[in-house]
């Protein structure tokens, strides 16, 4: 599952309505339609194609059989989900097909966590990447006084930073995020079935939590810390 919203921006298609009355400037918007760009053809693809890659690793071929071990954009894609994301910065991609009966390699519940947790691993993975040139960037553009530059190290920061929010949203222990079915690996059997006979409820009430924006502070104080904790590693590069 790899649902998400970005709090840090607005999204694209406001913006613009922004940008064409004069209330915001281009570069607002290029970021903006830059990061939803990220979330469909960079995001969503890793988070997939990991668990897929997992999977298989794990012993169900079922993903690879539909061509999700890859990570072209277009093999993942949800159109519906992908225009939310730039009229609602909520969007999702196609969910990766996992059949866990033929995980034979490791016991069931390890595979349905592993297989789950990849997805939001992956995601704060590539976060650490992008802000290697992030940083490089930033401070060169700081240095030179280059607008152009620093408007590249802001794209790559907020790209981090999607990725880092799609993890944290992600790692969510309520159905149909993947930290339920981690959750569920070591849930009491009168427990998940209760969870798993109820989803349908739980998921509109999950819903209606999002965008009442009530999770707005919590993932924003967590992505924050996440961000500062992958930027220590990080800290040499100021030159």
């Amino acid at each position: 599952m790899n649902t998400m919203e970005e709090n840090d921006l607005e999204s694209s298609a406001t913006n613009l309505i922004w940008f064409l009355s004069g209330q915001v400037p281009i570069g607002t918007l290029i970021i903006s339609i830059f990061a939803d760009l990220i979330v469909i053809f960079v995001c969503f693809p890793v988070h997939e194609c990991a668990h897929a890659l997992v999977a298989k690793l794990c012993g169900d071929d079922t993903a690879e059989r539909e061509g999700r071990v890859t990570l072209n954009p277009f093999a993942h894609i949800d159109w519906i989900g992908a225009l939310m994301i730039f009229f609602c910065n909520i969007g999702f991609a196609k969910p990766t097909p996992v059949n866990l009966a033929k995980c034979r390699k490791v016991p069931v519940r390890t595979a349905n966590v592993l297989v789950s947790i990849a997805g939001p691993l992956s995601n704060v993975l590539m976060a650490f990447i992008l802000l290697i040139p992030y940083r490089i960037l930033f401070y060169q553009a700081v240095d030179q006084m280059s607008d152009t530059m620093l408007l590249i190290s802001e794209m790559l920061y907020y790209a981090a930073r999607i990725n880092v929010g799609l993890g944290i949203f992600n790692l969510l222990p309520i159905p149909p995020f993947d930290g339920y079915h981690v959750l569920a690996s070591f849930l009491p059997a009168k427990a998940l079935y209760f969870m798993e006979s109820n989803g349908r409820v739980i998921q509109i009430i999950v819903l209606i939590i999002i965008f009442s924006g009530v999770l707005a502070v919590p993932l924003s104080l967590a992505a924050n810390w996440l961000m500062y904790v992958l930027e220590l590693p990080l800290s040499f590069i100021h030159l």
